[in-house]
């Protein structure tokens, strides 16, 4: 029996809408596939069973009203992937002088290279891809996009439903084909004349990309050949629905309950990573609350904090190396704790907050994730970061005991003096890092691998006065894309960008050293023998340790130039110091490969925290632990 379904169907924010124009669906069994026929096939059998014909004229306006819909809401680029089902959605794109576009022919490359794009611009870029196996290379940056909090519109282009489940050339299930990890998905189906309901769609889309939490969303589009019109004429329509993003201002309550909370008593503000949206005002205003509270304010690499303003006493960039220290830990016992941002990087750190006496563990985050993996929350604040620190200033605040935030940066010079001396004449990651971040200009963008790259950043960085985007992918803390992630974030902006991965990662995602052309990039990869995280874990100590490693079997400068990279190698600092003056001196896509002896590496590293352990001043410090 027929059932016809009802024009829009929405079962939540976060769930999937579908938008029917004139199909009617098959009901199968509870958790069958629903499989979509066309109308006419009640009335006519004949026409159904020979080759239904579409409109191309149709399909590019429909395509095409979407587009420009999605850019008149605020989408500046896209990010296509060849294929002859997605030819309208290509089409409407270049018919949109305003909409930048690059051409990806690996989907699962053109994906991150999407999310690197968006990660700079902080905004929604569109990814379009044929239908098929397509779909799925979409999916490892689909999740990142995800956990990380990153827009992106996703466009699958889909056979029609007549194709669907016959066997039909490149026809696979695409409704909701990224099940949890998507915002929303949206099933349209074949194009017709209700082409107005599409504004409000791409509206939609846009605000759900956007807010309340920042991620990917997908539509799913049919189309019914033929696919090339023989004229480009758009439909003329209105603009789609304007949409505003709230600031969301925490009740006045609940901020008088917090300052009660947090006045008086030692405690820390721990920054993670965080995109806010203003990140010079959120700076100030945090800035502001620990002055007044007289705490430190414990910084992650990726908070982006520890860069911008070195002079100040209370931002803490040493704490993965001095929390190390069980002395010190066990004598500075935070009673409160107030958390902005994803959680920190460093272990050390959340040890220090899991194993902490604290009474008050605050959580702020104006999304709708719940970033609490120590499960110590007492209280969850939904507000904007800036506007809480500043309603907090307000409120009469009592500092704590001066010697409390006086011991943590004690321990910060302490420490800032082992790194600058240890170790000076060997080439590891902490005279890498040092490199990279001196040559970054001001407000332009590092990127970092994962595994120990990014805890090397977190070790190593310490703080600076210029201004410096600290990036990467810890959404899944997974290796993938991270090149063509790169190449994203280095497309989207003005100045060189500079990154550092291993030799894992590299060798992860070579394929998509052919997307650079002419961006302006230099990137450093670690060859290290690949795995060199593993040294640090307890596999280490097992008999099947050389499973977890992976030394690259290719030769990494070799492939670099043969993607148009220039390339440089160092095995030495004099060598590698030589190298990235030459490559600063250069343009386009550069790396240096630096090789990297793991035992001499792992050797520096355990003698930098092993003396970072014995960092503790005690007498400086009345403890009031809670």
């Amino acid at each position: 029996m027929l059932k016809t379904t009802p024009l829009a169907e929405v079962t939540s924010l976060f769930g999937d809408v579908s938008i029917d124009h004139g199909l009617k669906v098959v009901d199968g069994p509870v958790g069958a596939q629903r499989q979509a026929v066309p109308a006419v096939a009640e009335t006519d059998s004949t026409t159904f069973r020979g080759l239904v014909q579409g409109d191309a004229e149709l399909n590019f306006q429909w395509a095409a009203l979407l587009i420009d819909s999605l850019v008149a809401s605020g989408v500046e680029h896209a990010v296509m992937s060849p294929g002859a089902q997605m030819i309208p959605l290509s089409l409407a794109c270049r018919a949109n002088a305003k909409l930048k576009v690059s051409i990806i022919i690996d989907e699962r490359a053109a994906a991150f290279y999407a999310l690197g794009v968006a990660r700079v611009t902080k905004r929604p870029t569109i990814l379009i891809c044929t239908s098929g196996s397509a779909v799925g290379h979409y999916y490892p940056a689909i999740m990142e996009a995800n956990t990380g909090m990153v827009p992106l519109i996703v466009l699958t282009s889909d056979r029609a439903p007549e194709n669907q489940d016959r066997c039909s050339a490149q026809a696979i299930d695409q409704v909701r084909a990224y099940g949890e990890h998507v915002r929303a998905a949206y099933n349209l189906t074949l194009p017709d004349a209700s082409l107005g309901s599409l504004l409000s769609v791409a509206a939609r889309v846009y605000e759900q990309s956007m807010w309340p939490m920042p991620g990917p969303v997908q539509i799913n589009m049919p189309f019914r050949d033929p696919l090339v019109p023989k004229t480009r004429t758009k439909a003329a329509v209105a603009l789609p629905p304007a949409v505003t993003v709230p600031q969301i201002q925490a009740h006045r309550d609940d901020v008088d309950a917090i300052a009660a909370s947090l006045s008086g008593r030692p405690g820390a503000i721990i920054c993670g990573a965080n995109e806010v949206e203003d990140h010079a005002a959120f700076f100030e205003a945090v800035q502001d609350l620990a002055r007044a509270l007289h705490c430190p304010i414990i910084t992650d690499p990726l908070s982006n904090l520890r860069f911008g303003d070195a002079d100040d006493d209370l931002v803490i960039s040493r704490a993965d190396s001095f929390l190390r220290s069980k002395a010190f830990a066990d004598s500075h016992q935070p009673q409160w704790v107030l958390c902005f941002g994803g959680p920190p990087t460093s272990k050390s750190v959340l040890t220090w907050l899991q194993t902490s006496r604290t009474s008050d563990y605050i959580i702020v985050d104006q999304t709708t994730r719940w970033p609490d993996p120590l499960q110590r929350v007492t209280r969850m604040v939904r507000a904007n970061p800036a506007s809480l620190c500043r309603a907090l200033v307000l409120r009469d605040l009592e500092p704590a005991h001066v010697g409390w935030a006086e011991g943590f940066a004690a321990c910060e010079r302490q420490v800032n003096a082992l790194a600058n001396v240890g170790h000076a004449d060997t080439l590891w990651e902490a005279q890498i890092i040092r490199t990279i971040l001196e040559a970054a200009e001001e407000n332009s963008v590092v990127f970092s691998g994962n595994s120990m790259s990014v805890r090397d950043f977190d070790t190593f960085s310490g703080s600076m006065d210029k201004s410096v985007r600290l990036m990467a992918m810890r959404g899944t803390n997974g290796i993938d894309g991270r090149i063509a992630t790169l190449i994203g974030i280095a497309a989207a902006q003005q100045s060189t960008t500079l990154g550092m991965i291993g030799d894992m990662a590299f060798s992860h995602d070579v394929g998509s050293l052919q997307l650079a052309g002419k961006v302006d990039v230099i990137l450093v990869v670690l060859n290290n023998g690949g795995g060199a995280i593993f040294e640090y874990l307890p596999t280490v100590h097992t008999p099947e340790y050389q499973d977890f490693l992976s030394p690259p079997t290719l030769n990494i400068s070799l492939a670099a130039r043969a993607s148009g990279w220039t390339t440089f190698q160092a095995d030495s600092l004099t060598s590698f110091t030589a190298a990235y003056a030459e490559a600063l001196a250069g343009t386009g896509p550069r790396l240096i490969e630096a090789d990297i002896d793991r035992k001499a590496s792992v050797a520096c590293h355990k003698a930098f925290w092993s003396e970072a352990e014995q960092v503790n001043r005690p007498h400086l410090v009345s403890t009031h632990s809670a």
